[in-house]
């Protein structure tokens, strides 16, 4: 592309231009633009918001509906005034509101045609029983309202919904399709959020499903279908709702029931938006599951957001963008539509290099995203980075970034699943960790001795973590991990940083004791209040039954939940200030919470448990008490990934397993 005569500026004597100082992009690595009229095809708008809660009978009875809209109370005061809100309800119909405005004469209801009033004057429920065509009772504009108007009316509509409604509802049939196709069709004129609710398997409507969860295809090539969406209807649908900028969350409630997230999760991953899974929904389990859900609305509605975004990313001559790994694997030679990115988001970009890049230049890479704000201001956002080109292959080893080689593999076996079997991945995982163990033997250590096993200094624990990913939940044989787990792991999986899915990879684990020791006293309060430390992380442990004392409670952090292990020995001067018991035998321990018992040793572990979840605001850690011979205990050792499980092996086995493949490479 031609340079414009006015960007053209002469080079001082260190190659630079002369006006260096004056530009940001090439002072800076990241740069925002306010976008001209030009990049914008409709003038941009603060983006709305459109809320669909399941109110079949299941949902009801296991108050999943009312702690959904208790959550949405809550956090909708929290949300800018401009917000337009609108407010969708779903059984075996579909059903529109209109709630009361906060100026009278200028109710959205008085331009319904039908309904039945509820809850007051002014409030309406439209339903549409129709679930194959699906229509709008109301247009959009009627139905998305201002927050700064209608805040008084949707909350008594939430408390409507809750009591009065559907409390008579008695028929266990859901239509989530056609509610996702009915937020589809609010969202597209201008596109914006969707937040679904779902407990039930959809049961009516052109996007039904039938229970297809046979444990006997685990561990088969049966097995890879389920991780897939069950027909190429859900697909068709995302790609719909991405093609009107829509960008859809996802948070589905079981309680050992099969609701198939594989198929509803491709909605959440081809449109940016984000997947929760709650396992134990039940209502004896709502003090715990309730917290957690309104803290993580509350994350998705807050945090900084981008919708109708396009991404492109540029390389300099002899590099090119060869695949995009986001929810799936996009070819790298387009732009990418990004129908809504936030700030806890990351995708991988997998650069290829066709031709020689001179040994000392600069190559660089350079991602463009054009997105609109929460505000509705339209910006380009330019992220740009200089790499140093060497043909020493020492050098690249001893610069390679581990976490983020990780990452990339683990989103590649998640994008491998869908094409062959859980076995044929971990084994791929293998294969790529010694070829790249291989490749530095060959040509970094080959004077060494064969007999040695010899590891690159920033990929030392490489086969430890490769190892890990075989065997964590998200990719680990065996029938404990059920398709629907596995499937929002993968789902979380493909939108995770770097720093965020080491601990997915491999999960930490700490001692109490030790925490407990090493907590430093309160120290007095000073005359000026300083602000707080930034919370401290205690050393791990390896992930082996051998470095644990039986007499300790152990915290298990997998990126996902907080397991706290009560050890078989464990005396009641631990036990009483932290769980307020002396002895968890006989005890339910799926009971069991963190009691805030005013001394030492129940602060120094509220504030490390503080200080795990601080590095994930994603979502919110809750805590899960295992005790001996629970039932639950085998899932706790099955996540210490460095003994033997079932036909895999230890990490000192795998050891002698990859140096055995690298010698075999070597010959």
């Amino acid at each position: 592309t031609p340079v414009p005569r006015d960007q053209v500026v002469d080079l001082d004597q260190n190659g630079y231009r002369r006006d260096h100082a004056d530009r940001p992009e090439l002072c800076y690595g990241a740069v925002e633009y306010v976008a001209s009229a030009e990049y914008q095809a409709r003038p941009p708008l603060p983006p709305p918001l459109v809320l669909a809660v399941e109110v079949t009978q299941p949902s009801l009875t296991s108050l999943v509906t009312d702690t959904v809209l208790t959550a949405l109370a809550a956090v909708l005061p929290t949300l800018p005034l401009h917000t337009r809100v609108a407010l969708i309800a779903f059984n075996d119909a579909v059903h529109f509101f209109t709630p009361a405005l906060s100026h009278p004469g200028d109710t959205a209801g008085e331009v319904a045609g039908g309904g039945d009033t509820a809850g007051g004057a002014g409030l309406r429920m439209l339903s549409v029983p129709d679930l194959d065509e699906m229509c709008l009772p109301l247009p959009p504009g009627s139905l998305l309202l201002p927050l700064d108007r209608a805040r008084d009316g949707l909350l008594a509509l939430f408390e409507a919904v809750k009591t009065t409604l559907f409390a008579g509802q008695r028929r266990p049939d859901s239509a989530f399709g056609a509610a996702v196709e009915a937020a589809r069709l609010l969202l597209e004129p201008t596109g914006g959020r969707c937040l679904i609710f779902q407990h039930t398997l959809p049961s009516m409507g052109s996007l039904k499903l039938v229970h297809r969860d046979d444990v006997r295809s685990y561990g088969t090539d049966k097995e890879k279908s389920l991780l897939q969406p069950a027909s190429p209807d859900w697909p068709a649908l995302a790609a719909k709702l991405a093609s009107c900028h829509a960008c859809v969350s996802t948070f589905h409630f079981t309680a050992h029931n099969y609701v198939d997230v594989a198929s509803m999760a491709t909605l959440a991953r081809a449109t940016g938006g984000q997947l929760y899974h709650y396992t134990q929904a039940l209502p004896e389990q709502r003090d715990v599951w309730g917290p957690k859900l309104q803290s993580e609305i509350y994350r998705n509605l807050s945090r900084p957001f981008g919708f109708e975004g396009v991404l492109r990313v540029r390389a300099s001559a002899g590099l090119r963008v060869e695949q995009y790994l986001w929810g799936a694997a996009l070819p790298g030679d387009r732009d990418v539509d990004v129908p809504g990115i936030d700030a806890d988001e990351a995708f991988a970009v997998v650069v290829q290099q066709d031709e020689k890049v001179p040994d000392g230049s600069s190559p660089c890479l350079q991602c463009a995203l054009l997105y609109t704000n929460n505000f509705g201001q339209r910006r380009i956002r330019v992220l740009t980075v200089a790499l140093l080109a060497t043909s020493s292959m020492p050098s690249v080893y001893r610069y390679a970034d581990q976490d983020t080689l990780l990452n990339v593999m683990m989103r590649q076996a998640v994008t491998a699943s869908a094409k062959t079997t859980l076995h044929a991945v971990r084994e791929s995982v293998i294969s790529q960790s010694v070829d790249i163990l291989a490749n530095y033997r060959k040509t970094c250590a080959s004077s060494t001795s064969a007999g040695q096993l010899i590891l690159p200094e920033a990929l030392k624990l490489l086969p430890l973590y490769a190892l890990s990913l075989t065997k964590v939940a998200l990719l680990r044989a065996g029938t404990d991990v059920r398709a629907d787990e596995r499937c929002a792991l993968m789902a979380s999986s493909c939108r995770l940083p770097p720093i965020a899915s080491l601990g997915l990879i491999y999960p930490r684990l700490y001692s109490v004791r030790a925490i407990l020791a090493a907590a430093a006293p309160p120290a007095p309060s000073p005359a000026v209040a300083a602000p707080p430390p930034a919370p401290q992380l205690h050393a791990t442990l390896p992930l082996s039954i051998e470095k644990m004392d039986s007499t300790d409670l152990f915290l298990l952090d997998d990126s996902v939940a907080l397991t706290l292990w009560v050890g078989r020995g464990c005396p009641p001067e631990l036990l009483q200030p932290i769980l307020g018991v002396p002895a968890v035998e006989g005890v339910d321990c799926a009971r069991l919470r963190l009691r805030d018992t005013g001394t030492a040793e129940y602060a120094a572990l509220a504030r490390h448990i503080d200080a795990v979840r601080w590095q994930r605001p994603h979502l919110h850690q809750v805590v899960r008490v295992v005790g001996p011979k629970d039932s639950s205990e085998p899932r706790f050792l099955a996540a210490l990934t460095e003994d033997r499980a079932q036909a895999s092996m230890t990490y000192v086995e795998f050891l002698c397993h990859v140096h055995r493949q690298i010698q075999n490479k070597m010959t």
